[in-house]
């Protein structure tokens, strides 16, 4: 039997880990929206994935200790006849929570297709505890931002990534900022202020002129890679997407950020300044 396994230290209480997990109005905001979770032994619970049609699941609660284990049944009964088990279970480690979350028998949905291969599982799973949780547990928020921009996707796109025109359109952050490295699936990329500090990041998903996902790591002093330290783990792993959507000669530009506490009033004044910069030099003729 195929077993995934995925632990994670948090700087928080237990009981906010336990909240998390088995609040329907916590959960919508991390996880899923789940809104007949109930926590008693033989409570079924429904859910869909985030866009609330695709891929049903069913399960049913099969153990729990307040603040320590919650067990239950997980399936898809839509796509597969199998059936597996998720366990979460959370242990104090002095003023710490550490989560251990195991999920057993994934190897029977085989008959889903290759939609529910076990990597798929070990890669969400993974995210959806050391990012999501993580994020919610920390405070760190996701922000939107869009802007319609009267250019092809393409057009706009060249001039987000061109590192001449990138110094332009983020200059409401840091007037002089450039980024080093190719924006390439998997390259290393830095982001630089004119002080030689800022961050370095991967190019985490790549589709040219629709989608990129940068993936946050560590800060930059004097132009080197810092090593994680306690603050900076608190968001390694973040994420930055910018999202290109070109209808009828208009491309909107959706970006999605990761964005701790503190940062979060300065972001929501700069990033429409930045992607109204965006859109200037994206239309000019």
């Amino acid at each position: 039997m195929a077993i995934i396994t995925v632990e994670a230290v948090f700087d928080t209480e237990k009981q906010k880990v336990w909240e998390a997990i088995t609040n329907p109005e916590v959960m919508k905001i991390w996880y899923f929206n789940i809104s007949n979770f109930n926590l008693s032994i033989g409570n079924e619970f429904s859910f869909y994935e985030t866009d609330g049609t695709t891929y049903l699941h069913q399960c049913k609660v099969l153990n729990f200790e307040e603040n320590k284990l919650l067990q239950h049944t997980w399936t898809h009964p839509e796509q597969s006849k199998g059936s597996s088990v998720l366990t979460w279970k959370i242990e104090e480690l002095g003023e710490k929570a550490k989560v251990i979350l195991t999920h057993e028998g994934v190897e029977t949905f085989a008959d889903a297709g290759p939609n529910f291969a076990i990597a798929n599982y070990e890669m969400g799973w993974n995210a959806l505890v050391k990012t999501s949780l993580r994020n919610y547990l920390y405070g760190i928020k996701k922000m939107v931002f869009n802007q319609d921009i009267k250019a092809s996707a393409e057009t706009v796109w060249n001039k987000m990534w061109n590192k001449e025109s990138y110094t332009e359109w983020t200059t409401p952050f840091c007037a002089g900022t450039y980024f080093t490295g190719e924006i390439e699936l998997g390259s290393r990329i830095h982001f630089i202020a004119p002080s030689f500090e800022g961050m370095y990041s991967d190019v985490f998903y790549l589709i040219p002129n629709k989608l990129i996902i940068f993936k946050h790591i560590g800060m930059l002093k004097d132009l080197k890679e810092l090593p994680i330290d306690a603050e900076t783990e608190k968001w390694t792993g973040s994420f930055e997407t910018y999202k290109l959507n070109e209808v009828g000669g208009i491309t909107t530009v959706t970006a999605e950020i990761d964005c701790v506490p503190e940062y979060i009033d300065y972001m929501n004044e700069k990033f429409p300044l930045a992607l109204q910069e965006l859109k200037k030099i994206s239309e000019k003729k």
